[in-house]
């Protein structure tokens, strides 16, 4: 039996070592909707946004800045993802959290 528990015990061990070394999917998508976000990743799964993150950059947001001769201004960043536009996604291993990292 002990030989048993010993090969179990290395096949746990190897399993831990390949998910660690790949914590996450990259997945291309495309943005179906603007309000609310919704982005298709193949012919039948559609992810909604409870399961998207979406970072400021790609969002639109204001940014204080500091202009010499004027001082400090607050602008409008304009980054909003649109319909149509395809975006790069990581899919945390395991779950259906997805956050866009891109897009193109």
């Amino acid at each position: 039996m002990a030989d048993v528990e010993w090969i179990d015990n290395i096949k746990r061990i190897v399993i831990q070592a390949v998910e660690a070394g790949d914590p996450c999917d990259v997945i291309p998508g495309t943005v179906v909707s603007e309000s609310p976000i919704e982005i298709r990743i193949s012919e039948k799964i559609v992810l909604f946004p409870s399961q998207i993150l979406i970072p400021d950059q790609l969002k639109d947001h204001n940014r204080i800045m500091n202009i010499p001769g004027v001082g400090e201004v607050t602008v409008l960043v304009k980054g909003e993802i649109k319909t149509g536009k395809k975006v790069l996604l990581l899919q945390k291993r395991g779950g259906q959290q997805y956050v866009v990292i891109g897009t193109w």
